[in-house]
């Protein structure tokens, strides 16, 4: 039961997967790059790693990547494995940086040298040694993060490779020239378009065409015939985008004579047209 269960949601978890992953790999690069020039900041951390009473986004990722790839599942899936490892690495290692990011905010900024010297010196060494220390180990933790994104994003690509006739992912990834504002920042993602070119080589139109058959089976068909139109602007030979528009075509033309036969005219037409 719960394998069948697994194998109903899975195209909608590798969805959330990939999706996740890059939402977390955004903020970690611009975690790095804030870090690099001003040192670590704790905002965000919340939303990134998240707490016991709510989970931050890179634990949810952990989680799902668990239940596709952990322990209990089936190891026909090498590199599925390694991505999960992976993950739970990035997460243990964003849990440090988590810490060390509160022991900055918390106590670095309430022991200025104003109450150093109100101590009279004592123990003044010994906190600019432990701070030092900090630093230190937050540009490691920071390098072994950038580590372990780029080499999980290479498995997650290879895992891709046998996912992608995957309606929900492709339509995910195409998201942002489809007209869908899913994602504010989608356009500084680096990602999803390395993604779409590891997937298909022979050409991105191939990947519309996938979409654009999913919205055709789903009656989207005003997203239907947009991806199809954009398979044909990449490529315009494309027979897999000429085909789609025909049969988006031949099912509306079915759709407006059902709609004519069924209810008749309407306000005094004799006939119904239907435009995607």
């Amino acid at each position: 039961m719960e394998k069948e269960w697994l194998g109903e949601r899975r195209d909608l978890f590798l969805k959330n997967i990939v999706k996740d992953f890059f939402e977390c790999q955004v903020f970690f690069n611009d975690l790095k790059e804030h870090t690099q020039k001003y040192g670590v900041i704790y905002d965000g951390f919340d939303f990134w790693v998240g707490t016991e009473e709510k989970k931050g986004r890179l634990w949810q990722l952990k989680d799902l990547c668990h239940v596709i790839w952990g322990e209990d599942t089936d190891k026909d899936d090498p590199d599925g494995v390694m991505f999960d490892w992976m993950v739970g690495a990035i997460f243990h290692e964003a849990m440090k940086l988590k810490e060390n990011a509160y022991m900055f905010e918390r106590y670095q900024k309430s022991f200025p040298d104003r109450a150093l010297k109100i101590a009279n010196g004592n123990g003044t060494k010994a906190v600019k040694e432990f701070f030092q220390e900090m630093i230190i180990e937050v540009e490691r933790c920071i390098k072994r993060l950038d580590w372990l994104f780029k080499h999980a994003e290479k498995h997650l690509f290879q895992v891709l490779q046998k996912e992608k006739e995957n309606p929900l992912l492709l339509r995910f990834l195409l998201a942002d020239t489809n007209g869908m504002p899913e994602e504010e920042n989608w356009q500084r993602w680096k990602g999803p378009k390395k993604l779409l070119k590891a997937l298909f080589p022979e050409g991105v139109d191939r990947a519309y065409c996938i979409a654009g058959e999913s919205f055709l089976e789903g009656g989207w068909f005003q997203e239907a015939r947009s991806v199809f139109e954009k398979a044909l602007k990449i490529n315009p030979e494309c027979k897999d985008a000429k085909l789609g528009l025909r049969l988006l075509e031949k099912r509306l033309k079915e759709l407006a004579a059902f709609v004519n036969r069924e209810f008749g005219p309407i306000n005094g037409t004799s006939d119904i047209k239907l435009k995607a």
